[in-house]
């Protein structure tokens, strides 16, 4: 991780970085955690169309169907408890998203969390700063 690293030699305090970090998706802990688990996703992704090459509308379709595939496989681990093997699931915030930023990612962080929970309510919160 290395923000935190960076943040170990600097001068600036654990809680401002803390706040920095806190939602970049590769600082998580959970990122790429069981990773392995979409290696089929992976697969399908690599039999398909190279996104670039295809035109826009269908380049469009090809994305969404991509990110859906993601947003499933999230959904299918989520409810095998994945995310809530070592913490309340209520206290984290599950992401599917894209770089950089869109609207789509709080589409979707709405349909993999609980729009109540602790978390879901502090992600919205930040991420509409």
């Amino acid at each position: 991780m290395e923000s935190t690293r960076q943040g170990e030699v600097s001068d600036t305090s654990e809680s401002t970085i803390a706040q920095l970090i806190k939602w970049f998706y590769a600082d998580s802990p959970y990122c790429c955690f069981g990773d392995e688990n979409f290696d089929h996703v992976k697969q399908r992704f690599m039999e398909r169309p190279f996104i670039a090459d295809l035109e826009n509308d269908e380049g469009n379709r090809e994305f969404d169907l991509r990110l859906k595939a993601m947003e499933l496989e999230t959904k299918i681990l989520d409810h095998e408890g994945v995310f809530s093997s070592n913490q309340p699931r209520e206290s984290i915030c599950v992401l599917v998203e894209v770089m950089p930023p869109d609207e789509i990612n709080t589409e979707i962080a709405l349909r993999l969390n609980r729009a109540e929970s602790p978390a879901m309510q502090m992600c919205l919160a930040e991420a509409a700063e």
